[in-house]
């Protein structure tokens, strides 16, 4: 009796639970159908975001662009872009977005803003420079842009292309591959460094007369002559056939005065250099002279002027009559008559009153007729 007592409590038990064990199944499938759910839709979102075709295209206006469908991982955001100048030639493949958010590889800090190496999604190379804030307002920047972009020669680098992105103004220039003539005058010596010929420096020296001569002929809407500031080797770049054209010259109208003497020393006239609050500290064509002397006396003597006063080092090493070959650079093989003739341009460059030095016209004149 007790035993079928005991059988019948345990059917009834088990009849009790069946409701709790069906409702237990339900919800396991329907936690495998969501489980499911959730993968395929995972999966799909990881097709879309991998199978992301880059193709290249060219719009009519001649613009290399890319067409990139857009992931759900990666929304590329677009700044307001503003044009500030173009060289009608040759501007047609810039992007002004494309060109400001591209990767670019650091070239140099310079007065006016940073200085990039940027490679092209059409595979060309261009420099641009992000101009420093606050030196100038954004009215006068455009101004002094287009005018000095409006400004060709031979011997200067030329503006190619200026925009606005966002806040930021950017300056596009051609790139030249060999850098600058401070990159190789001081660089190391190794396999992208050769040492400067005596020829090749002065055929450099005569390029970087012309470019700043020409310059002090043109004229700004003010009608002052055009000044370089500091002339100096990192402004100096160097073209494959060792020509050189002048970068850097519109600085001085972009940046205050006081900023570019502070951080220029060796480099500026005496007369910029003065305690004297009473005298303007302007640039003016005389002190681009004394500026170019001491460029001289880089070229011959390969010592860099922010570490060695090159004025004084001359004089000195004049006084002890220590001879031309204990002046000149050791990377050049002998020493010649032309240096002799060089290092007296430059100390007429370099004379303490502005009225003695010579006008660059002259000193062209006087590089032209150097012995060979």
């Amino acid at each position: 009796m007790h035993i079928l007592i005991s059988a019948s409590q345990g059917h009834h038990r088990n009849f009790l639970s069946m409701p709790l064990l069906q409702d237990t199944n339900k919800l396991g499938c329907l936690q495998r159908a969501l489980f499911s759910l959730f993968c395929i839709t995972y999966a799909a979102i990881k097709l879309i975001c991998t199978k992301v075709v880059k193709t290249r295209s060219k719009s009519s206006d001649g613009k290399v662009t890319n067409v990139t469908p857009v992931s759900l991982l990666e929304v590329k955001v677009t700044l307001p872009t503003k044009l500030i100048f173009e060289d009608q030639a040759i501007t047609k493949k810039y992007d002004p977005s494309e060109l400001a958010q591209l990767p670019k590889t650091m070239l140099g800090e310079g007065t006016v803003g940073s200085l990039f190496k940027v490679i092209l999604n059409c595979g060309s190379i261009v420099t641009i420079r992000m101009i420093r804030e606050g030196f100038v307002k954004p009215n006068d920047l455009e101004s002094w842009i287009n005018f000095f972009g409006g400004i060709r020669d031979g011997w200067l680098l030329p503006l190619q292309f200026s925009f606005w992105y966002g806040g930021e103004a950017f300056i596009v220039y051609e790139y030249l591959c060999l850098g600058s003539l401070e990159e190789l005058l001081h660089g190391t010596e190794g396999i992208q460094f050769t040492a400067l010929s005596w020829e090749v420096r002065k055929h450099i020296a005569l390029c970087a007369a012309m470019a700043i001569a020409y310059l002090h002929n043109q004229v700004t809407k003010t009608g002052n002559n055009v000044v370089c500031g500091v002339v100096k080797a990192s402004n100096i770049l160097i073209r494959t056939d060792c020509s050189a054209c002048l970068s850097g010259y519109e600085t001085p109208y972009l940046v205050p005065p006081a900023t570019i003497i502070r951080r220029n020393p060796g480099r500026v006239a005496p007369e910029l250099r003065s305690s004297n609050q009473n005298y303007p500290k302007m640039f003016t064509s005389k002190s681009d002279v004394y500026s170019f002397g001491i460029l001289l006396l880089e070229l011959i003597t390969g010592k860099r002027p922010t570490v060695t006063n090159l004025a004084e080092y001359l004089i000195e090493k004049i006084k002890k009559k220590e001879g031309l070959r204990s002046i000149c650079d050791s990377k050049m093989e002998e020493a010649k008559e032309s240096m002799k003739e060089m290092i007296g341009i430059a100390q007429n460059c370099l004379s303490y009153d502005p009225k003695d030095r010579p006008s660059m016209d002259r000193v062209v004149q006087m590089l032209q007729q150097l012995k060979e």
